[in-house]
């Protein structure tokens, strides 16, 4: 039986997947933070020219993919300090 995720964001179901070498997947974070960093740009656009300003709706979907960019950057940094760990010590912590 299967549970249905009607309510769940894209960020809540994403996860590392097991077989990823350990450490820091900087390339990954990297691309993450840019992505979010472009956002953000373009949405300081929006309060700082005189050109017509973007819906509501479309400023808070992009705030809303910023806050899950940073969700995802939150998971890969968490992937790198759990595996991390566990080559320091050797294996399964």
């Amino acid at each position: 039986m299967s549970t249905s995720l009607t309510m769940a964001l894209p960020e809540d179901i994403l996860a590392v997947p097991k077989q990823t070498d350990a450490g820091i997947p900087v390339d990954a974070i990297t691309c993450a933070v840019e992505r979010a960093n472009a956002v953000l740009l373009l949405l300081e656009d929006q309060f700082e020219c005189d050109a017509p300003r973007l819906a509501n709706r479309v400023i808070a979907a992009a705030l809303w993919d910023v806050r899950g960019t940073l969700g995802l950057i939150r998971t890969l940094v968490i992937h790198a300090d759990e595996s991390s760990r566990r080559s320091v010590s050797g294996g399964a912590q």
